[in-house]
C-alpha cells in the first residue's frame, strides 16, 4: 500500500490508491468501516469507482445512437463486459491535502468505447465520515452513454454477517437470470426482500440491483447496515443516483 494516498481527519482515517481511484480502506478509531483491499485485481472490485458504466453490459455488445459496439469481456465465465474503464487506468493527483485528495484521468477511446471523457474525483474525510464526489465531462465531438457508481463492501464489527439489520429505503427489486441479466422486476414485499425499515438479513443471499428508493432530507437517501448493540455504517448519496446494488457474501 506504498503507493496509497493517506487521508485523516480526527477519528476517520482513508487510503486512495491513483490506480483506479478507488477507495482502499476507511476507518473510524481505527475499525474497518469498508472491506480493505490492496486492490481491483483478486479483490471483487472491492472499493473501485466504476464509470463509464456500472455492473454488466450484456456479451459486452450495446447499441448507442445507432451504432452496435463491442467491448472487451472482462467478465470471461459470462461473456460480459462489467464495471467500465476507470478502475484499470492510472488516475493523476490533480490536489492532496491531509484529509482531502482529487484526482482526474483521461478515458481514451479504445475498442467498443470510441469516446472522450474526462473523469474528476475527490475524496474528503469529514468529522461525520467521508465525501465522494465524481466528476464526468465529455471532451469529444459526439454524445456518450455514461455511468457511474461505487463498489464499496461495508463492515460493521465483528460477528457473523447474518446478524446484521439492514435499512433501504427502496421499493422495488430488479430480477435478473442466471447470467445476471435483467429479467423484469417486483415490489419488494412479494419477494422477501423488502428493508424499508430495518431488517435482518439472515440466511438471504442478495446480488440486486434496488430502486424506486425514498429520499429523504434534501433529496439524500442512505442505506445502513447495523449490528446488534449498535455498531453500524452508513452509505448515502443524491436523487442523481436511483439504482443502489446490494451484495451478501455466500455463506456456507
Amino acid at each position: 500500500m506504498n503507493n496509497h494516498i493517506r487521508l485523516h481527519n480526527g477519528s476517520y482515517a482513508g487510503a486512495v490508491d491513483p490506480h483506479g481511484a478507488g477507495l482502499r480502506s476507511l476507518t473510524h478509531n481505527s475499525a474497518d468501516l469498508i472491506e480493505p483491499s490492496s486492490g481491483v485485481e483478486g479483490s471483487a472490485f472491492a472499493g473501485a469507482l466504476l464509470a463509464p458504466w456500472p455492473n454488466r453490459i450484456g456479451d459486452a455488445t450495446y447499441d448507442f445512437d445507432g451504432t452496435q459496439h463491442r467491448l472487451p469481456a472482462n467478465e470471461s465465465r459470462r461473456g460480459h463486459a462489467i464495471h467500465g474503464l476507470a478502475y484499470a487506468l492510472d488516475w493523476d493527483v490533480l490536489e492532496t491535502s491531509v484529509d482531502r485528495v482529487r484526482l482526474g484521468v483521461q478515458v481514451p477511446p479504445q475498442p467498443g468505447w470510441p469516446f472522450r471523457l474526462a473523469l474528476a474525483v475527490q475524496y474528503q474525510v469529514g468529522d461525520d465520515g467521508l465525501t465522494a464526489l465524481l466528476e464526468a465531462t465529455n471532451t469529444g465531438d459526439t454524445r456518450l452513454p455514461y455511468g457511474c457508481g461505487t463498489h464499496p463492501y461495508l463492515v460493521c464489527g465483528d460477528g457473523t454477517f447474518d446478524d446484521a439489520e439492514l435499512t433501504l429505503p427502496a421499493a422495488t427489486r430488479l430480477e435478473t437470470d442466471e447470467r445476471m441479466l435483467l429479467t423484469g422486476a417486483a415490489p419488494v414485499e412479494q419477494i422477501n426482500a423488502d428493508f424499508r425499515t430495518p431488517s435482518r438479513i439472515g440466511d438471504r443471499f442478495l446480488d440486486h440491483c434496488f430502486t424506486d428508493i425514498a429520499a429523504g432530507e434534501h433529496g439524500v437517501s442512505s442505506a445502513v447496515l447495523q449490528r446488534p448493540g449498535g455498531r453500524g455504517v452508513a452509505i448515502s448519496w443524491g436523487s442523481w443516483a436511483p439504482w443502489v446494488q446490494v451484495h451478501t457474501p455466500v455463506r456456507d
